[in-house]
């Protein structure tokens, strides 16, 4: 039986969407000035607090790019990134072992990331998966909500994207990240969590929780890719020549298309400001992005995760809520029909005045539907 709910998306006050305002309000005054000197006062003035506000510290794998991030959740979130150790049987490896880009709340991380796993937690572990081609900043205006909440959050970043080590090495597949997801819960996590992921990552999620149901208390899907609108899956991936496939992902990088899909994202198209392309494509400048994306669409990732899913969703055993952004320009409604329709227990929220991403659009109507739906 599926249960539907409609929610009113909550104002974020003095959230991080209204620091970003601020922001955004403070740069556009400055164009307005017509006095010349004035403005290069101004300018002048606008790029002493940028160096001001630069002089943190972001972890050394981080790209350069990092410090032009201006989002206070954003560089909160990306200065608490670790790489930790993942002792993993995917591929060739050096040592077996590969490092995850990782972000976890206290006391969890403390302990986990510290090297020895934790004792259970009475507070509920929600485990955060991005969407496809993204990273754990995906989740910058969530997971201080969460934590405020009362739950214990984790935000990892899968093989391939993000900020995961990326060897030359390992295959991408999607049994792959499965795979390296796995050994990661096992090693630093140790207790069923409550699995969230958007769009591609509410995929893996699905085709993670059927695979490991002793990882997975409960399934949380925020706008869901779940294939319904794609043509059935051919028997095998079609050949991908590797300088197609290094156009393909040159082409994907480019600030045109980022902006593109940044706008098309968000219903309130203020979002998509140069901040929200920034911190979306950061991940796309390290050295060997280009090669762990090329690898995964030539292993025929996306059709391997179609069929996967198809073939898994109605034997999901876990208790499953469904959040939908109401005007999601990204995913036709069918997807949400069918993981409803498939998926036995499920329960379903409607966000109002959201896009594609109800976890950055309006991050405190999903930490209210996640608190009454867990009780």
């Amino acid at each position: 039986m599926t249960k539907l709910v409609f929610t009113q998306a909550a104002p974020l006050g003095t959230s991080s969407r209204a620091l970003l305002k601020t922001t955004v309000d403070t740069n556009a005054s400055s164009i307005l000035l017509r006095s010349g000197r004035s403005a290069t006062r101004v300018s002048r003035s606008l790029r002493l607090s940028t160096r001001a506000a630069s002089a943190v510290s972001f972890p050394e794998f981080l790209p350069a790019a990092v410090e032009e991030i201006t989002e206070p959740v954003a560089r909160d979130l990306a200065m608490r990134l670790e790489r930790v150790p993942v002792t993993s049987a995917i591929g060739a490896v050096a040592g077996n072992t590969v490092k995850v880009g990782v972000c976890a709340a206290p006391p969890k991380a403390r302990a986990g990331l510290g090297g020895s796993l934790p004792e259970a937690s009475d507070k509920p572990q929600v485990l955060c998966l991005h969407g496809f081609d993204s990273s754990c900043l995906e989740f910058r205006r969530l997971f201080p909500l969460l934590e405020e909440a009362g739950f214990e959050p984790w935000a990892v970043d899968l093989l391939g994207w993000g900020f995961t080590e990326m060897p030359v090495e390992v295959d991408y597949s999607p049994a792959a990240k499965r795979q390296l997801l796995y050994d990661f819960w096992k090693q630093y996590v140790g207790e069923p969590v409550v699995l969230m992921g958007g769009s591609i990552g509410g995929a893996l999620a699905m085709d993670f929780a059927s695979e490991h149901p002793d990882a997975v208390s409960k399934l949380v899907l925020v706008d869901p890719q779940a294939f319904a609108s794609l043509p059935p899956p051919p028997d095998a991936p079609p050949p991908l020549p590797a300088p197609l496939g290094f156009a393909g992902a040159a082409v994907l990088k480019s600030l045109p298309l980022r902006f593109l899909a940044t706008y098309m994202v968000f219903n309130d198209k203020s979002e998509a400001n140069w901040d929200a392309i920034r911190i979306g494509r950061l991940h796309c400048l390290q050295d060997q992005w280009g090669q762990a994306l090329v690898k995964y669409m030539q292993c025929g990732g996306p059709i391997l995760l179609q069929k996967a899913v198809m073939e898994k969703m109605a034997s999901i055993p876990q208790e499953t809520l469904v959040l939908w952004g109401e005007q999601d320009d990204i995913l036709e409604k069918s997807n949400l029909e069918s993981v409803t329709s498939s998926i036995v227990n499920t329960e379903v929220v409607f966000i109002d005045s959201c896009g594609h991403q109800p976890h950055v659009e309006q991050p405190r109507a999903v930490v209210e539907a996640l608190k009454s739906w867990i009780g």
